[in-house]
């Protein structure tokens, strides 16, 4: 079996993710600037500007998606509850909810599932919206990586002046947290995972990779894009091993460069997935 041109006996080899990626970076050096976290869920790998904080377009998303879920464990709200969205003046962007003005009820469940799996922005506009900018400001204030994420406005509100940030080591620590609120509420781990295994948009960190080629490979990510920004935060699972990857990059200078920067990741993090001590 093949990934891309490397067969999995190919790679069987020992990693070192610092001499691997210090090599790969002097490629893309002259078209982004990044920085990358990656971590095996109990040690870090690699780090590289993994404290900085990057304008965060739609990563943005996954401190929201916690939240609720979080608040839907605890019984303190109902995901069945139907919101009404007004057909005019929704966000356009990426998502679905800016087309389909006919439906104007929609449950607290659709709207984060369309957030993550089709970076809905209306969809988390209304979300921000149900429970309030400030509510959420001050429960991620309560967390330990409140200092890696900033919420500080909504969604395609670019005339506020204002920008959400988040940081390399910010993004992994929430992608992290709502794997583990899965992990630690078995009957909700399905449903908390489905639109990120179900994910539409794949061309970043699971770029190079096929799951339908890799069965037992599973990927869960989100993206986030704006002007100059393309950012990818992933967890891949394979076998018994997981390993978590923020790849975080502004001030883009080619598109293509970025993604393949990615996809370069995404495969090196499947090399290491597959190696054996």
């Amino acid at each position: 079996m093949c990934v891309g041109w490397i067969s999995i006996k190919e790679m069987r080899v020992k990693m070192d993710w610092d001499k691997e990626i210090q090599e790969l970076a002097t490629k893309f050096v002259p078209y982004i600037e990044s920085g990358l976290y990656i971590h095996d869920g109990t040690n870090n790998l690699f780090s590289k500007n993994e404290n900085d904080l990057f304008p965060s377009a739609s990563i943005i998303k996954l401190p929201i998606y916690l939240y609720y879920y979080e608040k839907a464990i605890q019984g303190k709200l109902h995901l069945k509850t139907k919101v009404t969205v007004p057909k005019l003046n929704r966000a356009n962007g990426s998502g679905i909810m800016h087309i389909l003005t006919s439906i104007e009820e929609w449950s607290i469940e659709d709207l984060l599932q369309l957030m993550i799996a089709v970076s809905d922005n209306e969809a988390t506009n209304q979300l921000i919206g149900y429970v309030g900018l400030e509510d959420l400001q001050a429960w991620m204030q309560t967390k330990h990586w409140h200092e890696g994420i900033a919420l500080r406005r909504y969604l395609m509100d670019y005339e506020s002046g204002l920008v959400n940030e988040v940081s390399p080591l910010g993004a992994t620590e929430v992608l992290k947290e709502i794997i583990e609120l899965g992990a630690n509420h078995p009957s909700w781990k399905n449903q908390i995972e489905k639109p990120f295994l179900l994910q539409q948009f794949r061309t970043g960190l699971p770029g190079y990779l096929d799951e339908r080629e890799i069965p037992i490979l599973e990927m869960l990510n989100k993206t986030g894009e704006d002007n100059e920004i393309r950012h990818d935060v992933a967890l891949f699972r394979y076998q018994d091993r997981i390993i978590y990857i923020a790849s975080l990059n502004k001030s883009v200078k080619e598109e293509a460069k970025a993604i393949e920067w990615m996809q370069e990741i995404g495969k090196l993090a499947f090399k290491w997935l597959t190696t054996t001590d």
